[in-house]
């Protein structure tokens, strides 16, 4: 054990009481205090600044926009009746999260409740991952655990752990971890947090189950017995055609599967990417070293993460892609991999440490290779920083300014684990005025929404030119995204790639969608060409953003009545709508930076071309 973490403890323990000690004065409470303090809180600043380095505001985007439709649907049914998110049916049933969001929303705002409901789901993560590294975690690489967790990518398959944006999924995520940090100490708390989580988001909770049940079978055999049990449970339920068992009977025909390998490739491992393999046998591998190298209940916990991570994959493979089994490919078993990907990230520096002690054992070297291990593994965080940066350089997401604040976090981190002498004192005690100074200087550059997201968001109504433009019984597409519909006007929306989500559990979701693609593709709209999920099957359609183009799609979506784009189509009749703020939209296209500007959009009316 290092002199910091030596004195740290003995610190803490007179502080609580728990060893005996002579009276202490308070001068000598409050330097022990201080101590403390100066100690521990560089660090913990020095963990926010990573967070929100890494993490930055975006707004109401991504999947929140899906747990936010859920929101306004429940408070205007009427208004998103129509809309192909909600056609067929959705997934918001199987989650408590929209009874929880709905009066936020209600009250707040979309913008501010979105804003809250992230800032409280990150801060509940953290937690969590804290005293996940703290059960499981070698003392001496806690803080190192955190930061890698952290820092380093956080992607399995399409997703990531530890999300920028309001969604249940952060909250599931926390308590499952939070009842694995208590797996140990309080397992009838584990299965009551794990239950929460269900409740939450079942396919993230469920890893943490898988990874509970192996690890206290591989200490009782006989608990194996429960695997046939459940099998036998699951096919009852699915022969009583209870939801969503009764999918364990369907399949899902050709026509379907080939809409689902485009639009939720990640839910087919036959359609992920050779870079998606790599990074899955990285982590395997990462995790399959922590396992060697380990013992006791660590190596029993891991091996549970690990089994849990490959369970699912191999479901994933047999059940999906290989039997096209209706109720496996919702399930989403690969959704395993979050787990196991968070797990290997916290081991990483204490596999780092644990392989420099065998070779300085070989080598006979008696000196303690903490530092060298601390060194090796900023040097690997700060690898996976530099790549970041060079493969987006002009991405909000993590730019030059924050690779700076994560160096700055990560020489934090350093001083206070490895200068930890007393002749070093007074640089421990300068880094703790550091530390505070880079917490508003990290808060500042946090939410990044453009004023596009702003004015999208805000509880302001909508502009009255821009609702009398677009009547309210009307249908309309609006290219750019369902935002300006769903959020701002609080109305359905007659088309856009995110309407997709649901093909895995609708077909009638999945070949309506796949109508409304071949229509409006032609037209290449923004949002049609930047989105990787919008890809159309019928490659043979050529470009034709003209006046044919619109006059195809008004033939042949007969129920829609008006299209609003971005820009102009020579030769044809519309009104101009001028917006407050300025639609902006940058995408990553091909390798090349695509952006494009505008406060004007023009409406076209299907009735001119039927």
């Amino acid at each position: 054990m290092s002199s910091f973490t030596r004195d740290q403890e003995i610190d803490a323990r007179e502080l609580s009481g728990d060893t005996p000690h002579p009276a202490l004065s308070l001068t000598q409470i409050g330097k022990v205090r201080l101590a403390v303090v100066v100690r521990l809180l560089p660090l913990v600043c020095a963990i926010a600044v990573l967070w929100l380095a890494t993490r930055h505001y975006f707004g109401v985007v991504q999947d929140a926009r899906f747990y936010t439709l859920e929101v306004l649907r429940s408070l205007h049914p009427a208004a998103f009746a129509d809309d192909l998110y909600f056609k067929f049916g959705s997934q918001g049933s199987f989650s408590l999260f929209t009874l929880l969001y709905q009066p936020v929303v209600s009250h707040f705002g979309v913008g501010a409740a979105g804003m809250g409901f992230t800032i409280a789901g990150q801060l509940c993560w953290i937690f969590a991952l804290f005293w996940l590294v703290h059960n499981w975690v070698g003392e001496r690489y806690r803080w190192l655990a955190l930061a890698t967790a952290i820092v380093m990518p956080n992607a399995y398959a399409f997703f990531g752990y530890g999300e920028d944006f309001a969604s249940p999924r952060l909250f599931a995520e926390a308590l499952t971890m939070l009842a694995l940090a208590l797996l140990q100490s309080r397992p009838v708390w584990t299965l009551v947090l794990l239950g929460f989580s269900a409740a939450l988001h079942p396919l993230m909770a469920l890893p943490g189950m898988v990874v509970i049940f192996v690890y206290f079978a591989l200490a009782r055999p006989l608990l194996w017995l429960a695997v046939p049990a459940g099998v036998a449970l699951a096919a009852s339920l699915a022969w009583a055609g209870v939801a969503p068992f009764a999918d364990l009977l369907k399949t899902i025909d050709p026509a379907w599967f080939s809409i689902i390998e485009l639009r939720a490739a990640q839910c087919l491992l036959t359609t992920w990417s050779r870079a998606s393999y790599a990074q899955i046998l990285g982590v395997f591998v990462w995790a399959g070293l922590a396992l060697l190298l380990t013992s006791g209940r660590e190596r029993r916990f891991l091996a549970a993460i690990v089994a849990a991570g490959a369970a699912g994959l191999v479901c994933a493979l047999l059940g999906g892609d290989v039997a096209r089994n209706v109720f496996v490919v919702e399930l989403q078993p690969w959704r395993s991999l979050w787990l196991l990907q968070l797990v290997s990230r916290i081991y990483t520096p204490m596999v780092l440490g644990l392989l420099l002690a065998r070779i300085f054992l070989v080598a006979g070297r008696k000196s303690d290779p903490f530092a060298l291990t601390a060194l090796f593994t900023m040097g690997l965080i700060l690898a996976s920083s530099t790549t970041r940066l060079i493969r987006l350089p002009y991405a909000a997401e993590f730019s030059l300014y924050s690779i700076v604040l994560v160096i700055s976090a990560l020489g934090l981190i350093l001083v206070q684990l490895i200068l930890t002498g007393e002749k070093y004192r007074r640089v421990r005690q300068a880094s703790l005025c550091f530390a505070m100074a880079l917490i508003p200087i990290a808060a500042l550059d946090w939410d990044q929404r453009t004023p596009w997201t702003k004015f999208l968001e805000s509880p302001e109504p909508p502009p009255r030119d821009l609702t009398a433009l677009l009547p309210a019984n009307a249908s309309f597409y609006w290219e750019g995204g369902p935002e300006m519909a769903w959020l701002k006007l609080k109305r359905s929306d007659y088309f856009a790639c995110e309407q997709g989500t649901g093909v895995v559990f609708h077909r009638e979701t999945a070949m309506t969608y796949k109508n409304r693609l071949d229509s409006f593709w032609p037209l290449r709209l923004s949002d049609l060409g930047r989105n990787d999920d919008c890809r159309n099957l019928d490659l043979t359609q050529k470009t034709n953003r003209s006046r044919a183009g619109l006059e195809n799609v008004c033939r042949r979506e007969a129920g829609l009545d008006y299209l609003v784009l971005v820009a102009p189509i020579p030769g044809v009749r519309s009104l101009t709508w001028k917006s407050p703020a300025q639609f902006e939209d940058m995408n990553l296209v091909e390798g090349k930076i695509s952006r494009q500007v505008t406060d004007r959009f023009y409406r076209y009316s299907c009735a001119d071309f039927r």
